[in-house]
């Protein structure tokens, strides 16, 4: 009977202890699948980090070359135009700064808490970007603290104030174009690279080197330059380069500027490029610091200009023409044009203010256009009377005109003139240096036009060239009779140009001696005040018609 109880009890108890052990089952479950879970979220997380930490990585690895590239030259590796401007613009603002700073302070010390401050953190920024020093340069130049805001001491700031503002030496390659033509693009670079490489080594203080333009470099001092810097630069790039298969020399030109740090960058590179501009100006090779005028005569220039083209709108300009004489007897064979600017309520403007100007600006083509075809038309009369021919100048601009053909000889129909009526005038150095517009020149010598060389001795000063030129007319410079006119060059030119057939006229003749030293040598033709000045063309008529005599003319 015990027996029986005690089974039934047990019996009685399973379902109870099935129950237990279910709970613990699903316990045990329950943990293990959080257990799983967390161990899931744990590798989940670490492959997210993982992922995160390569996305950051790349975002930075992308954000740096996006840096590079917005601040560097990909051809050069030198810093480029947008640091360049950001370091002069930072120097002006920090100089600028100090200024209001230190006026607000009154001399007691906290100048640059805020703004200052600011400005000198912007700067800085520039600096660190930049890589070569112009951190310390601009930012930092005080190592007081005004990247932090914690304000710059009135001595401090007034010694800012009184130091030099920042050194630009501005340069540019002589003759790169032609030789970036001539060898491709590919060797151009490679060109450049090395001019790079130069200056790095030639300008080791500089707190920034960068390529300003094509075959411009900009080299930045935060304060004084080197005294020899310049010099240094351009000696370092004289040397031969090698290029392929090819040996290329290359000079430069330099324009040094020293800031005054309140300026800008535009117009800090404004005068840096005059200067630049001077320096090319006068022979290439050599090196212009900035002076005062040169911004005065950039000025002039620029009111030149406006004033040219309102003169060429207006109707303020007049041709002018001065007598060529043959020298035998005296008698007018031809006359030259010549462009004069008669501003109104002003007195004239001389041409030899105004045409560099119209030369620089490429106005110079415009206005030849219009001499030509107002010449054309006046001159048809004075052919028809006495056979005289007419002189035009052509400038080198003009002359590369893809049509100028075709537009004189517009300008020679609208004008009523045949083409052995005139004679185009050029100078030696632009037939040397450009077959096409040789080419040009040709093509008119077959209508009949004739072409004179203008100037000559002035340029190339060659006279194996006269053998190979489109030339019919050699007009001798006037420089040549400013001493002797009976000299051993004077005599070979005059022979050479009577064995190759070619019309000879002087310039500047002043003097009677001049003009009988000149007949006696075999000359043709002279021109200068001797006879007459450039005079209108009512005064041309009369001279023609004999009612005002060759030399009356002289003061007019």
């Amino acid at each position: 009977m015990a027996v029986w109880v005690a089974g039934a009890a047990f019996l009685a108890a399973v379902p109870a202890l099935l129950r237990q052990f279910s709970s613990l089952l699903a316990g045990v479950v329950a943990l293990s699948a959080a257990l799983v879970a967390l161990l899931l979220v744990r590798a989940r997380s670490r492959r997210l980090a993982s992922s995160l930490a390569q996305s950051s990585a790349r975002r930075r690895g992308l954000e740096r070359a996006l840096r590079e590239r917005a601040t560097r030259d990909p051809v050069t590796g030198l810093a480029n135009r947008a640091l360049l401007t950001a370091m002069l613009d930072g120097a002006a603002s920090l100089r600028a700064g100090s200024d209001a700073s230190a006026g607000a302070a009154g001399g007691a010390g906290a100048a640059g808490g805020t703004g200052g401050a600011s400005r000198a953190g912007a700067a800085q920024r520039v600096g660190v970007a930049n890589g070569v020093g112009a951190a310390e340069g601009v930012g930092a130049a005080d190592g007081v603290g005004a990247a932090r805001g914690t304000g710059i001491g009135a001595e401090r700031w007034a010694e800012l104030q009184r130091g030099p503002g920042p050194t630009v030496i501005l340069l540019d390659l002589d003759g790169f174009q032609a030789i970036n033509d001539e060898l491709g693009h590919a060797a151009g670079d490679a060109l450049l690279h090395e001019v790079a490489r130069r200056l790095r080594v030639a300008l080791p203080s500089a707190d920034l080197i960068a390529r300003h333009g094509d075959d411009e470099f900009a080299a930045v001092w935060r304060g004084a330059a080197p005294p020899d810097a310049a010099e240094r630069a351009l000696g370092r790039l004289r040397p031969a380069y090698r290029v392929g298969e090819r040996t290329v020399h290359l000079t430069g030109s330099a324009g040094v500027v020293v800031a005054d740090g309140r300026r800008g960058s535009a117009e800090v590179l404004r005068d840096a490029g005059l200067a630049l501009q001077a320096a090319k100006e006068g022979g290439k090779d050599r090196i212009v610091r900035f002076e005062a005028g040169l911004r005065t005569a950039a000025d002039r220039q620029r009111e030149l200009a406006t004033g040219l083209r309102r003169a060429l709108r207006e109707g303020e300009l007049e041709v002018y023409y001065q007598p060529v004489v043959r020298l035998a007897d005296g008698r007018i064979t031809a006359v030259e044009a010549l462009l004069r600017w008669f501003p109104p309520g002003a007195e004239a403007v001389p041409p030899g203010v105004f045409i560099p100007v119209a030369e620089a600006t490429g106005l110079i083509v415009p206005l030849g256009w219009w001499v030509l075809g107002r010449a054309c038309a006046r001159a048809r009369e004075w052919y028809e009377r006495a056979g005289i021919s007419l002189t035009v100048n052509v400038a080198a601009h003009q002359l590369r005109e893809p049509d100028f053909v075709e537009r004189v000889r517009a300008a020679l129909a609208e004008g009523g003139l045949p083409p052995g009526a005139l004679v185009l005038e050029v100078t030696e150095s632009a037939l040397v240096a450009d077959a096409d517009s040789t080419a040009r020149l040709d093509a008119l010598r077959a209508d009949g036009v004739r072409v004179a060389i203008d100037d000559f001795g002035t340029g190339y000063s060659s006279l194996a060239y006269l053998v190979h030129l489109p030339v019919d007319v050699l007009k001798i410079d006037r420089t040549f009779l400013a001493t002797a006119v009976d000299t051993t060059l004077m005599r070979a030119i005059l022979q050479l140009a009577g064995g190759l057939s070619l019309q000879t006229v002087a310039e500047g003749v002043e003097t009677e001696e001049q003009a009988s030293a000149l007949r006696a040598l075999g000359c043709e033709h002279a021109q200068g005040f001797l006879y007459s000045r450039p005079v209108p063309p009512a005064d041309l008529d009369a001279l023609l018609s004999g009612r005002l005599e060759l030399g009356a003319a002289r003061a007019r």
